[in-house]
Order: C-alpha cells, then sequence, then structure tokens
C-alpha cells in the first residue's frame, strides 16, 4: 500500500522527486498522489511497463515518464520496450528509460529516439569498482 504520509516522509527526508509505479497504482491513486507531492514542491516520476499502463495513467499531476525495460513477471529485460513506447509519450514529459541498459552505444540510440535520461544500476553494481565503472561508461557516451 502506498500512501500520502509516504510521500510527505520523503519530502522531509530531502527528496527532490517521488516514483509511482503504474503496476501497483489506480489512474486515480496516480492522480492524487501526483497532485500531492507537487504541492509539496516534488517532482514526480511515472514508472510504466507496457502501453497499457502507459495509457491509463497519464495525467497532468506527472513530470517524467520512466519505461521500465523489466518485465516484473519475470524479471527478463528487453530494451525494445522503450523503443515501443518512446513516441507514445506525450512531449510535455521528460521520457526516462530504465533498465537494459549496458552499454554506451545503448544510451546514443535511446537519445536519438527522444529519451531524456536513464536508469542504469545493476550494470553497474555487478563490476568490481562501479565507480570506475560509471566512469568508464560515460567517457564512451
Amino acid at each position: 500500500m502506498v500512501d500520502e504520509y509516504q510521500i510527505l516522509e520523503a519530502k522531509a527526508w530531502g527528496a527532490d522527486i517521488i516514483l509511482l509505479i503504474a503496476a501497483i497504482l489506480t489512474p486515480g491513486e496516480i492522480l492524487k498522489m501526483g497532485k500531492f507531492a507537487q504541492n509539496l514542491g516534488l517532482n514526480v516520476l511515472l514508472e510504466v511497463h507496457n502501453l497499457q499502463e502507459l495509457e491509463r495513467s497519464i495525467c497532468p499531476n506527472l513530470d517524467a515518464i520512466g519505461v521500465n525495460n523489466r518485465n516484473l513477471a519475470d524479471f527478463t529485460v528487453d530494451i525494445k520496450t522503450s523503443f515501443d513506447l518512446v513516441d507514445k509519450i506525450p512531449d510535455e514529459f521528460l521520457k526516462i528509460s530504465e533498465s537494459a541498459i549496458s552499454n554506451p552505444q545503448t544510451i546514443k540510440e535511446l537519445k536519438a529516439a527522444g529519451f531524456n535520461g536513464f536508469l542504469i544500476g545493476e550494470n553497474f553494481m555487478k563490476t568490481g569498482n562501479p565507480g570506475v565503472a560509471i566512469k568508464e561508461f560515460v567517457a564512451q557516451i
């Protein structure tokens, strides 16, 4: 269960942005929590995994839409999800591609397709030195 108290806690702890996951929230909850967060001065990132979640969840109280390329049912990843959805996201929102990014060329292709930002975690965390891996990755972009 997600509620407004968690958003208040995030603000109190210094957060600048909250994540709302379309797969676990109704459109009404997304609208309500997005508005609540923005009234507190927080940005709102909506995470979607497919076209159905995107279409039912878009509302005015969002700042960015993230396409998670990881299937939550079986944890497989497919970068094609981002390429399939990028043109369906209205231009008024920042477009973020999340997961399944393991090389700089993919970043270049996602940028060319229209994405503004990227979430990369596992790719760096499975290395011996994530800090060095990030530096080397970014230098190739």
